[in-house]
């Protein structure tokens, strides 16, 4: 199976694969490591004190270490040691050492060296004389902090080849066919497609996947076969290891049942040939409409605003590490996101996501807090960036009781009496796949909350999320309204058409355009009532109303018991559970 066949095997929204900064597998980090430490004390000097380290005499011997003053020592110690590596301060030393060969051989005495060619005089800096000061080997060493092997080595080599001693320990040396080899494997892995999980997130941030049908091992063989070149496996594995956060297999959360569904029937044995290369080629449309949708999200459009926008995963209050969390009920805090997109692999700036939070006990999760909360950011965060452009893109997921429904229209609609010339476009994407950049920012989130063990009010995961984006808080910088009310006033309760099979909204005229794929035309459709304008939609400011249920008060009444909380904090839920909801329900919208 060559490379395009393994790639075109994998299902979904697949994405180039990227270099990743910190990789799957951590790098060892050298500079805490135990030899290196040992050698950087070897080569720096550290914990030597430079000495005379004999006790000549000027005037009775060649050895003049008796003139050298402590900052003479200091000098020669700082100087030598403050070269880069062992190489430069060999080469150093050959600056300070006169080498050559024996002049006179005596004749051979058990009391002498035998065999020695090589005469070495030693010498050091002296500030107060531009010459060299002649000492003796021991004070040599004593004063450089180095044994006399060294010393021997570097003056051997010298008499033998007249040059400096290069560096000769370790193996063969191939840094530069390493490095070459190591960025073809880097070239070749970023050949291979991936996709990033959606929900399945939590336990390995910001990694990527690639086909579950695929293995290290098997992309090494893809790699020799490719480069007719043998390279190490243990190479190959350590690249794909230290510069990719990758795994394999998209992890089954939130996995779109279609693609599931025509994986298990064209593996099906008892299907004939004619029907599988049937179920192959729905399953490859099937794909590429979901590729549409991330083709549309990743254009630019010069002229228009594109936005997108979700629902985080509930967070819970108090989050704590204790085991009776585990098996109780806990408050909600719901947070949206809006992000202002700005094309494929672009940066999430801070100033482009905004994080509207509200708590469950002020409002539950419906097609009332959704459009409000947008419509404070349309009209309020991002005014000026939409009266500047003429087109409005807008894309999220297919939830009905929070997206896709008449009363997120009718806001939108509404939204045009502030802007009447914007259009506005809503694309939706194949269910199964819907990863967006609000679930990049989600992601993120994600992480910084997971390192925490106990959250027991809502101002801390206020001050949190302040590190991701704008943060607005539900009855201080937002108020909800009652659009549901107002819709079902206005808007047609009949209707010729289905908004549950919406691709595409264009919502730039009074009429609902419709596009139940993403390509063809927009079928237009007059919703309002008879003698009913859009003018007309003027909905009221809605009160705060909790979705918390009796069993749930008292399962966190319980959990604060357990955990011992302030006074202040049990104020704050005591407050928060006042008023319980014996039919407390999250969203009450017709998917119609």
């Amino acid at each position: 199976m060559n490379v395009l066949t393994v790639i075109n095997t994998f299902d979904g929204s697949e994405e180039a694969v990227k270099p990743a900064p910190g990789g799957r597998r951590r790098r060892l980090n050298e500079d805490n490591h135990e030899r290196q430490q040992t050698k950087k004390m070897r080569y720096s000097g550290g914990g030597r004190i430079p000495t005379i380290g004999c006790k000549h005499t000027s005037a009775k011997c060649f050895c003049q270490a008796d003139r050298l003053t402590p900052d003479d020592l200091v000098m020669n110690f700082q100087k030598f040691h403050d070269k880069p590596n062992k190489v430069d301060q060999d080469a150093a030393l050959l600056h300070l050492m006169s080498v050559s060969e024996v002049k006179r051989q005596r004749q051979n005495d058990e009391n002498r060296q035998k065999g020695r060619n090589v005469t070495v005089k030693y010498s050091l800096l002296w500030d107060e004389h531009p010459n060299k000061l002649p000492v003796c080997k021991a004070t040599f060493l004593s004063v450089l902090g180095i044994s006399k092997d060294r010393a021997s080595r570097v003056a051997r080599y010298y008499a033998e080849t007249a040059e400096a001693r290069p560096e000769r320990r370790g193996g063969a040396r191939n840094i530069e066919g390493n490095d070459s080899r190591r960025q073809l494997i880097i070239n070749h892995i970023k050949t291979f497609t991936s996709r990033a999980s959606h929900y399945g997130r939590r336990g390995a941030p910001g990694r990527r996947y690639l086909p579950a049908d695929l293995s290290v091992r098997r992309m090494h063989g893809l790699f020799e076969a490719l480069n007719h070149a043998h390279t190490s496996y243990s190479l190959y594995y350590s690249v794909f290891a230290k510069n990719f956060n990758l795994g394999f297999g998209h992890p089954a959360t939130d996995a779109c049942s279609d693609c599931a569904k025509y994986k298990f029937r064209i593996t099906d044995p008892n299907m004939t040939e004619a029907e599988r290369q049937i179920e192959s080629a729905s399953f490859i449309l099937h794909r590429r409409r979901a590729r549409v949708f991330y083709d549309l999200l990743g254009r630019v459009a010069k002229d228009s605003v594109s936005v997108c926008f979700d629902m985080m995963q509930n967070l819970i209050l108090p989050k704590t590490p204790i085991g009776q969390a585990y098996y109780s009920r806990q408050l909600y805090l719901y947070l949206f996101g809006v992000v202002r997109h700005h094309g494929e692999n672009s940066r999430q700036p801070k100033e482009d996501v905004h994080l509207y939070v509200w708590q469950e006990n002020q409002g539950p999760k419906n097609s009332n807090m959704i459009p409000s909360a947008l419509n404070d950011c349309f009209t309020v965060r991002l005014a000026s960036q939409i009266r500047r452009s003429k087109g409005l893109r807008l894309f999220s997921d297919s939830c009905y009781g929070q997206n896709k429904n008449m009363t997120m229209v009718s806001m939108l609609m509404e939204l045009r009496q502030t802007f009447p010339n914007l259009c506005i476009e809503h694309t939706f994407p194949v269910r199964g796949h819907s990863y967006l950049p609000a679930d990049r920012v989600f992601g993120r989130i994600e992480q910084k909350i997971r390192r925490i063990d106990t959250i027991l009010l809502p101002q801390e995961y206020h001050a949190l999320l302040q590190q991701f984006g704008n943060v607005y808080i539900y009855g201080t910088d937002w108020k909800a309204f009652d659009y549901k009310s107002a819709t079902k006033e206005c808007v047609k309760a009949q209707r010729s058409f289905k908004i549950s099979e919406a691709r595409m909204l264009d919502l730039s005229t009074n009429k609902v355009g419709i596009k139940v794929a993403y390509n063809g035309e927009y079928c237009f459709h007059s919703v309002l009532k008879r003698g009913k304008r859009w003018a007309d939609l003027k909905p009221a400011i809605l009160e705060s109303q909790t979705t918390v249920k009796k069993a749930k008060k008292q399962d966190v009444v319980a959990l604060l018991k357990a955990i011992g909380v302030s006074e202040a904090v049990s104020a704050f839920y005591s407050d928060a559970l006042s008023d319980v909801n014996e039919n407390a329900h999250q969203s009450d919208e017709d998917p119609e």
